[in-house]
């Protein structure tokens, strides 16, 4: 994305905890149901130092006959020390790939209430498969958006110009009970 679309500005602990895919651009990657992922942030060290974001990723495939299969996944991202609103998910001991997520923009909630808390995050990718994959998400506290994260989310996506408006983004099934899974999610 052009830099005027990525903030310039972002704390890795503002993702600490519970985040649910409250809507996503990518029907291959974003809008499976019951997408709960927990983030552990650190910030930078010290000057040119990286920030990091450690992720699990939870999510559910159903299978054809009806049964529902949970899935995850662990990622570690790296800030970029010269555009905090990057941060670069590269290769692990299996896999070969690069996953570069860009933030479009952020609330980090207010006191209690993360009722508008989210994160606007857009992705482009590649692996020993596919060069050149990429989506959108929009990550909240809550399972589903609120009016006012939907139009703060509307006007971050029409201002990065990358070809999709925020109403091309379709909201997965979060009505499964994360938290009656808590153990078994985190």
């Amino acid at each position: 994305p052009p830099p005027s679309a990525v903030v310039q500005k972002f704390d890795p602990t503002l993702f600490n905890g519970r985040w649910y895919i409250a809507a996503g651009l990518n029907p291959l990657f974003d809008t499976f149901d019951c997408q709960v992922h927990f983030f552990e942030g650190a910030r930078a060290n010290g000057p040119g130092e990286p920030g990091r974001l450690y992720a699990k990723l939870n999510w559910r495939i159903s299978a054809p006959d009806g049964e529902n299969i949970d899935k995850s996944a662990i990622q570690t991202f790296v800030q970029d020390p010269k555009v905090p609103g990057a941060l670069y998910n590269h290769d692990n001991e299996y896999l070969h790939y690069q996953d570069d997520w860009y933030i479009l923009d952020y609330e980090a909630g207010k006191g209690n209430d993360d009722s508008d808390a989210f994160v606007l995050v857009y992705y482009r990718g590649r692996n020993d498969a596919w060069d050149g994959y990429g989506g959108a998400v929009l990550y909240t506290r809550t399972p589903n958006y609120s009016a006012a994260v939907k139009e703060r989310a509307t006007a971050a996506c029409d201002k990065a110009g990358l070809g999709f408006k925020f109403a091309d983004l379709k909201a997965p099934d979060n009505s499964c009970s994360a938290e009656s899974a808590s153990e078994r999610l985190l």
